[in-house]
């Protein structure tokens, strides 16, 4: 029987709630857990050395206490989240991880990994910051080939053209799936929110088997292509001007920058950060060295790490035009300096260039400053109606 969007949905979060039991079971079996901090290390290298890769960004703010008894206060909270659930040991993914991989996304996340070193084997890659240097495409082939020798210490397994071939096709296979649910937000009134497709997005970072995850995201894609126009009203009234999120990552625990938004009466139709289509927006090339596709396809990651970054610029242009955009609101995590800076030039491109108004928010993941941001949202919302 036909499934609703709503029935599908509501598996989504039935599967994030037991993902953590389906990472034990392959932990009891013999599978080995890698667990990951960022985009930047393909999950194709980690599976195709015989692992599950799992995503280890922090998204608990009562984990940020026990962290700031090491950590600065005025810190990242995502790191000190992280950071907080690896010392208390209340995160069930870390727990069960075999190994960490790190990169040299920013200064505060490369500290810590030398604190996570007394806990868990960690490998950290060290990522070119400008992607124009003569050599920063060979350093990073270097880096992938290092990380690879290093998964198959670990797991037993050697990393062949083949199986990293075979990886490839699996996550393109589901990039195109989350592309094809993406397209429906281009819709004017879209069959799901983004704060639902923020735990559709997420699921991916936790899937142990991936089949069944393939078979609910096409359910997904039918489903929502074909759903009328109407079926996702996120208010009563008509003004439902379209946003588009952007900046740092959220989760679905850490979204209250998008749900005040959804809330306020606008309609969320672009996430573009790393946990939003950032991820799944290009393919990697199937064609050729897959040791290549994979360099050639994380360099290409517009993050704020990298300087200077253009290709954020040229989504945020693109994401605009695809989907209608007519406001961006810019979240920044407090003390992440990369995109605190970067703000800048989000808000010339969209206030000067684009037309659109763009409003950024700093904050971190407490609930202390939602009223405030509440009414800073409705008021910018109110303003393209």
């Amino acid at each position: 029987m036909t499934r609703t969007v709503d029935e599908i949905l509501a598996e989504v979060v039935r599967r994030l709630e037991w993902a953590q039991i389906e990472v034990k079971k392959a932990k009891e079996a013999g599978t080995k857990i890698v667990g990951l901090y960022c985009g930047y290390i393909p999950f194709e290298l980690v599976r195709a050395a015989g692992a599950v890769p799992v995503s280890l960004c922090g998204s608990d703010q009562a984990a940020i206490p026990a962290a700031e008894v090491e950590l600065p206060r005025n810190f990242c909270p995502l790191i000190k989240s992280s950071y907080g659930l690896a010392i208390t040991d209340t995160c069930p993914f870390f727990h069960f991880a075999d190994a960490l991989i790190g990169e040299t996304t920013c200064d505060g996340k490369k500290k810590v990994f030398e604190l996570l070193r007394s806990l868990k084997p960690v490998h950290v890659m060290q990522l070119p910051f400008d992607t124009q240097v003569p050599d920063a495409y060979e350093h990073w082939r270097g880096e992938l080939e290092r990380v690879g020798g290093f998964l198959s210490e670990v797991t037993g397994v050697p990393v062949t053209r083949e199986r990293l071939a075979a990886e490839i096709r699996i996550e393109n296979d589901i990039r195109r799936l989350l592309q094809r649910i993406d397209r429906t937000f281009e819709r004017d009134d879209p069959a799901l929110t983004w704060t639902q497709m923020l735990n559709v997005r997420s699921l991916t970072d936790f899937v142990v088997d991936r089949a069944p995850y393939l078979k609910l995201l096409e359910e997904l894609a039918e489903a929502v292509e074909a759903s009328a126009d109407g079926s996702a009203s996120s208010a009563s009234h008509g003004c439902q001007p379209r946003i588009l999120v952007t900046g740092t990552p959220m989760s679905p625990e850490t979204n209250k920058v998008m749900r005040l938004a959804e809330e306020s009466g606008a309609r969320v139709v672009a996430h573009d950060a790393c946990s939003g289509s950032k991820s799944y927006e290009r393919l990697v090339d199937e064609e050729g060295d897959p040791l290549d596709a994979l360099v050639r396809f994380t360099l290409g990651i517009p993050c704020a790490c990298m300087s200077p970054n253009e290709g954020r610029l040229d989504l945020l242009r693109r994401t605009v035009a695809t989907y209608r955009v007519q406001g961006v609101i810019d979240t920044v995590w407090m003390a992440c300096h990369t995109f605190n800076v970067e703000s800048v030039l989000v808000q010339r491109v969209c206030r000067q260039e684009l037309g659109i108004p763009c409003l950024k928010i700093e904050t971190d993941y407490s609930d202390a400053d939602e009223g405030q941001l509440r009414t800073r949202v409705d008021a910018f919302v109110e303003q393209m109606c």
